[in-house]
């Protein structure tokens, strides 16, 4: 083990102490799992087959019987993950966010002939298939459960996504039409909470990808379906559900059944991942723990941080932040120990990349920037894709953001952010290693005229932006401001899933603080009174750049433009204008033509609007934003015309106004000195309007 010589001895020993503190104190590990089944001892180890779940070697698993087997009616199975998976915490009340993703297919073996399908679900640990009643039975509780509990809400802790292929028109949805399955979201009993229905010919015989999310903020559990041979989500459902109705520890996994009517159901992937950790010990002994012994190190440990610290503090002062922000050296051991925090990216040999990016080839170059280029390669001995960022070796600016993401995106995790991999410095480089966004950057596909992203791809990207600036704004420990979202930040993967990254100029700062630092960004991003010098970057500027990205996903326009019509150089200007005068789908993207939901369009582009509000005070907070687009609060009701930000509101009847001076530092920000400036034009929001269009 290598301990990071941070320029005093004392800072070891704080090391070694945290590592001790670790080992003997109870913590938690998320649970996070990806099974693609192709190692049959991978299987064994980590999944549980009840009733006629079995694995057949060919790189998925059958929930019923199949094809190969004399009698396929009367089958039921379950295939569960090994181990309790934690739902909530009964000491601290945490409840856990969790998605899931798996790839099945249906398959029946007589045409028009369907029975019964399968679910994904959430129970008591261990797993155990309840006992039927009779028969027929088999099929119409999916194997969750029987005559005496399917109804019965009161018996069961179960919460499920089922995937129901036969029609039984006493508990399933309103419909006569044999040749129409739904899906659903159940609580605690076989009749769904919510579902929707489909045509078996879009379902069955069809592999499919499912994505299920779970938001214990919002008591959330939503589910999208696709067809995987275009990757389009074509289904969607959500319900109310609150997990802690559930047991703390839970067994994941899937049940299916078959009845009279007969098909198979296989599981060809599955990938799972929690915020709440098991709370685990390790103790040389096992089966027997010294609490008493544990409790008096772990106080004096906690004694000793607080001496260490202090004199750490007096000895040091903040050495090696101003290390990091000076950048006059590089020190690698405190780049290494920053890395070391997030306790996922490894350090790479610089060899290792040359050899994965051919030697930096042209031919591997994905892009480049003012910082530097980002090519692409291949891990070998991983077999992983992967971009590297390579750092301009003249780039002092490219340096510092290099830094800034080692302090910052190591330590994040989220599905929605760009996965960092590792890192090199050496050689005089500096290379930081992410996954691969197969799909590339959103910007490639807004304002291309070859490839068109259909309304549903849209939507999917907008809401899954504004879970990464959620949880960068209010569910991590600290609150980070990103100060560059715009599309070509971000990334895609290859289901077309967003993906924020890029946070070289993002900063770490305190909840409900502001940046103190001077404006940064891209054009048409920045907020107002970032680039007026009347306020610093905040979470508030960070939602002004989402709301001009919610109005470029629905117009398919970027947010600057030249035009003859002088009302649409500003794109929140012009749909301003449009909203104004209830015109609003006259701005949706006309590439789409026509095929879109009014009502998602509608609610992105208000959204957009109240996130782009001049003035900061009255934008909502990430969470509020979040909120409408799930359709969970009413949309809110905007002036008709673009409104002032107060440090433009007119003093008299002079029309004299209170702003910054034209003249600019040179780093091209204004100066704050406050003066009067007549307006122009009797139109109040004219200076504005002005602003706006070089922002």
């Amino acid at each position: 083990m290598v301990i990071p010589d941070l320029c005093s001895r004392p800072i070891q020993l704080l090391y070694l102490s945290s590592i001790y503190l670790f080992l003997i104190v109870p913590h938690g590990v998320s649970v996070s799992f990806n099974f693609n089944f192709s190692d049959p001892n991978t299987v064994n180890e980590n999944i549980t087959f009840e009733g006629n779940a079995y694995y057949d070697n060919t790189n998925k698993i059958d929930l019923t019987k199949n094809s190969a087997t004399s009698s396929l009616g009367n089958s039921t199975g379950r295939a569960t993950y090994n181990q309790p998976v934690p739902l909530w915490d009964k000491d601290t009340g945490e409840v856990t966010n969790f998605t899931t993703r798996f790839s099945f297919l249906i398959q029946n073996t007589t045409p028009d002939n369907f029975g019964d399908g399968f679910a994904f679900f959430l129970s008591l640990y261990p797993s155990q298939i309840p006992q039927q009643a009779d028969g027929q039975y088999f099929g119409k509780y999916l194997g969750l459960f029987n005559s005496t509990t399917g109804m019965n809400a009161s018996a069961n802790q179960v919460v499920a996504v089922e995937f129901d292929t036969f029609l039984n028109q006493i508990i399933d949805p309103n419909s006569t039409d044999r040749s129409v399955c739904h899906i659903g979201i159940d609580v605690n009993m076989i009749e769904s909470t919510s579902y929707q229905l489909i045509s078996n010919s879009l379902f069955v015989n069809e592999r499919m990808t499912a994505h299920i999310e779970y938001n214990s903020w919002q008591k959330l559990l939503s589910l999208s379906l696709w067809h995987e041979a275009n990757s389009t989500i074509q289904f969607s459902l959500n319900a109310t559900v609150d997990i802690r109705n559930l047991p703390a520890n839970a067994s994941v996994g899937f049940s299916a059944a078959t009845g009279s009517s007969i098909e198979t159901h296989q599981i060809f992937w599955w990938s799972f991942n929690s915020t709440l950790g098991m709370k685990t010990l390790v103790s040389k002994d096992k089966n027997k723990i010294n609490v008493p012994l544990i409790i008096g190190i772990a106080v004096g440990t906690f004694i000793m941080f607080i001496v260490v610290g202090i004199f750490i503090y007096h000895l040091t002062k903040r050495s090696s932040i101003k290390k990091i922000e000076e950048i006059e050296v590089i020190d690698d051991e405190l780049i290494d120990y920053e890395f070391e925090k997030g306790r996922g990216p490894k350090r790479f040999p610089y060899s290792e990349l040359v050899d994965a990016t051919n030697g930096f080839g042209e031919n591997e170059k994905l892009g480049e920037g003012g910082f530097g280029s980002v090519y692409r390669g291949i891990l070998k001995d991983e077999n992983i894709h992967v971009a590297v960022k390579r750092v301009s070796k003249d780039s002092k600016q490219g340096k510092k953001e290099y830094i800034s993401e080692v302090k910052i995106i190591s330590q994040l995790r989220h599905r929605n952010l760009v996965q960092l991999i590792g890192w090199c410095h050496g050689h005089g480089e500096f290379l930081l290693v992410y996954e691969l966004m197969h799909k590339g950057s959103l910007d490639k596909y807004l304002y291309s005229k070859e490839t068109l992203l259909t309304w549903p791809i849209r939507h999917n990207i907008a809401l899954g932006l504004g879970s990464a600036l959620l949880y960068l704004h209010e569910e991590w420990e600290q609150c980070v401001v990103h100060r560059d979202i715009k599309p070509s930040n971000i990334m895609l993967d290859s289901s077309f899933n967003a993906k924020l990254g890029d946070f070289g100029l993002a900063r770490l700062i305190d909840h409900n603080q502001e940046v103190e630092t001077v404006a940064a960004g891209t054009k048409g991003y920045i907020a107002p009174e970032c680039v007026l010098g009347t306020a610093n970057a905040s979470t508030h500027s960070d939602v002004f750049s989402f709301g001009v990205v919610l109005l470029e996903i629905a117009c398919g326009r970027r947010p600057i433009m030249p035009q003859k019509d002088q009302r649409k150089v500003s794109l929140v200007e012009w749909v301003w204008d449009l909203y104004g005068q209830n015109a609003l789908m006259e701005a949706v993207d006309s590439s789409l033509n026509g095929d879109f939901i009014k009502e998602e369009v509608e609610c992105l582009m208000i959204v957009g609007l109240w996130c782009a509000h001049p003035e900061k005070s009255l934008r909502p907070s990430v969470r509020q934003a979040m909120s409408v687009l799930h359709f969970q609060a009413n949309l809110p009701i905007l002036p008709p015309k673009m409104p002032m930000p107060v440090y433009l509101i007119p003093l008299d009847s002079n029309m004299q106004f209170y702003t910054t001076s034209s003249e600019a530092t040179s780093s091209g920000v204004a100066k704050n000195s406050t003066k009067s400036a007549p307006a122009p034009s009797s139109d109040s929001s004219w200076l504005l309007k002005q602003q706006l269009r070089t922002l």
